[in-house]
This record gives structure tokens, C-alpha cells and sequence, in this order.
């Protein structure tokens, strides 16, 4: 990720141990790891955290309806974590006009999309970016994989965004409609820091049902502040550090 990259599941924010704050910060052990990590396209080929905790990986390519091309062998790494089931991650945008990985205007629905409606065109961006990213996930680990997964929207300034942040809330609403109304998935939650989701939102309250997973802590001992960092108004489920060469997760009491 440019702030780094995203995703844990259901089970991981219903059910997952939650650690002493002394066991979170120390570093993974061999028998009883207690950290997560979250990696994506820009590791493939290259090594991957040892023993985390769970793992959470990227779908896209860095933007949205592109494809991680390591997905399954991440997928099978994160598979092997012993604190939670792997979770997703995609990235967002909402390009407008400039879009090249679709035709703006002849977008397939939901909702009507045309030059009187650009905020139908937006929320089909999004939808069908979930979907892409959906179908990805399911045809490298499984569809049963896909859909009892959490799965993150990868909310970030790098990306494409309009210049009325109305739409890009419209562009986010339908990512998290096709994940949730359609794959049928418990729980989607959005990646960001509140700086970004400011500037691409204008700070839009999404509900206390859409969790929060903040980026941006320098290091693990300063992580569990910014459980506190709600940008969205979910809860904080996840913070996002530096370690070692990757990027690990802090789980919030």
C-alpha cells in the first residue's frame, strides 16, 4: 500500500483472542505468534512475514478492478495463520470520465449512469469493482473463502477520486452494497487514516457498522492510540505499523 495495504475477517472481529497490551506489542513468537500482517501484489515474489498471526491480503493491483497476480500463494500463506481465517482487501477510486479499465457511460447498472446522473455512474464504479475483486478472491481461494471473509475497501488519496466528494461516497456505497447485499459478506469495513478520508469524503459518517481499520502509526507502542482514530464512525478494529519491512496490524481491545 502507499500508506500501506489492507484486510481481517469476521471471525477475526467477532471472535479473535484479544491480546494483553504487552503480547501485542512484543515481537512474534515462534510458538505463539501475536502479530498480523497485511501484504499484496508489491510482495510477490519476494518474502513474506514469518508466522503472523493472521493475515490480511490485497486483491487488487494497486487500483481498482485490477488483480494481485500472487493472490493465491498469499492467500495460502495467510491460510496458515493460526489466530484468524485470512481476510481481503481491495482497492477503491472513483475516476470519473478519465476511468480506462471501464466505460463510464456503459456501465451495466444498478443504477442509471449518465451525463444527468454521474452519482449512478459512481455508484456503479464501485459496485462493480467489488464484484471484480469478489470474483478474484473466490477464483484463488474459494467461494465459501470469499464471501465468510472481512473484506476492506483501500480508501487513499493516491487513488483516482472526484472533486465532489459526494460521488466518492456514492463510489464507496457501492463497493460496500455489492460485498455486503450481494456476496453476501459480514463484514466490510474501510482502510484509511482520517487526513484521507477526509479529503476524499469530506469526512462522511458511514454508520457505527462499517469498522474502521486506521494506518499511520509509527510504530507498535504508539498503535494502540489510534484505536481511538474512528474516521468513518465504526469502530477502530485495526491499526497499521511499520515492522521489519512489512506492515503489521494492531488488534484494538
Amino acid at each position: 500500500m502507499r500508506i500501506s495495504r489492507l484486510v481481517v475477517t469476521a471471525a477475526l472481529s467477532v471472535g479473535l483472542t484479544l491480546f494483553s497490551s504487552d503480547a501485542a506489542l512484543a515481537a512474534p513468537k515462534s510458538s505463539s505468534p501475536t502479530v498480523g500482517y497485511d501484504v499484496s501484489y508489491p510482495q510477490c515474489g519476494g518474502q513474506l512475514p514469518a508466522n503472523p498471526a493472521f493475515g490480511i491480503v490485497g486483491v487488487s493491483d494497486g487500483l481498482a478492478y485490477g488483480q494481485n497476480p500472487c493472490l493465491a500463494q498469499q492467500y495460502a500463506w495467510a491460510l496458515a495463520a493460526p489466530k484468524a481465517p485470512p481476510a481481503f482487501y481491495m482497492n477503491t477510486g472513483n475516476p470519473g470520465t478519465l476511468a480506462t479499465r471501464v466505460n463510464w457511460y456503459a456501465q451495466n447498472g444498478p443504477e442509471q449512469c449518465d451525463t444527468v446522473n454521474e452519482a449512478g455512474c459512481a455508484y456503479n464504479y464501485g459496485y462493480h469493482a467489488a464484484w471484480n475483486a469478489f470474483e478474484h478472491a473466490t477464483s484463488q481461494s474459494s467461494a465459501s473463502a470469499a464471501t465468510t471473509a472481512a473484506w476492506w475497501l483501500d480508501v487513499e488519496t493516491a487513488n483516482s477520486w472526484s472533486t465532489d466528494q459526494s460521488l466518492n461516497v456514492r463510489d464507496i456505497q457501492g463497493s460496500i452494497d455489492y460485498l455486503r447485499n450481494i456476496a453476501g459478506v459480514s463484514l466490510v469495513g474501510i482502510y484509511s487514516t482520517g487526513y484521507q478520508w477526509g479529503q476524499i469524503t469530506g469526512g462522511a459518517n458511514l454508520g457505527p457498522t462499517i469498522p474502521n481499520w486506521v494506518a499511520g502509526a509509527l510504530n507498535a507502542k504508539r498503535a494502540p492510540a489510534l484505536c481511538s482514530s474512528s474516521f468513518g464512525g465504526g469502530k477502530v478494529q485495526l491499526v497499521q505499523y511499520p515492522s521489519g519491512g512489512f506492515d503489521a496490524n494492531y488488534t484494538c481491545p
